[in-house]
């Protein structure tokens, strides 16, 4: 078999397709790492453990109705959203402030305005 270059033409010697390939610029970086990485569902043990007590409740609802269907294949993804979501809950709650601003937000009474008045006030500035 005759050894060939990229475009087809023979090699009159390795050194030449060795240098070749040196010549190539690579711009990708190479890491060790995997090419996909895969996180594993939030841990509901450190999700209950780090919710405020006000949380707990309600976490533990959706997480115990989200493991009952996921005793079907199907329901898996719905146990990982519940998870997921508390996770986010988890970091939400733990912020100060937060309970305050979702009271504002509830009851209207913060100082921002509907998303309407905003869109007509731009309107009539523009």
């Amino acid at each position: 078999m005759m050894r060939t270059e990229a475009g087809g033409q023979p090699a009159d010697d390795i050194g030449r397709l060795v240098a070749s390939a040196e010549r190539r610029t690579y711009y990708d970086a190479m890491s060790a790492q995997p090419a996909e990485h895969h996180e594993d569902p939030p841990d509901p043990q450190r999700i209950l453990r780090e919710l405020p007590d006000r949380e707990r409740a309600n976490f533990l609802a959706a997480y115990r109705e989200a493991l009952d269907g996921a005793r079907d294949p199907a329901g898996w993804g719905h146990l990982r959203r519940v998870l997921r979501l508390s996770s986010g809950m988890l970091i939400a709650t733990n912020r100060p402030g937060f309970y305050e601003a979702q009271e504002a937000a509830l009851t209207g009474t913060g100082g921002g305005m509907l998303l309407e008045d905003y869109i007509r006030l731009r309107r009539t500035q523009a």
